[in-house]
């Protein structure tokens, strides 16, 4: 069987957002309670779910969004 490497590293643009390397490939996570998908496309794409959760939860977003 293949030995897995993996190396995690914050995100310096985005709060709450770490990039996951897993051998060759590269996620974005959340690194959250309750947001439980383990990978998104984009470094951008994490953020807006961390942003969702933040609003679904009554509290300010943190990355992209505003609330108006």
């Amino acid at each position: 069987m293949a030995q897995k490497t993996i190396k995690d590293t914050k995100s310096e643009k985005y709060k709450f957002v770490v990039k996951t390397e897993v051998n060759d490939k590269t996620y974005w996570r959340v690194n959250m309670r309750g947001v439980s998908k383990i990978g998104y496309p984009t470094e951008r794409a994490a953020a807006l779910v961390v942003d969702k959760y933040l609003i679904g939860k009554g509290k300010e977003p943190v990355n992209i969004l505003i609330r108006q």
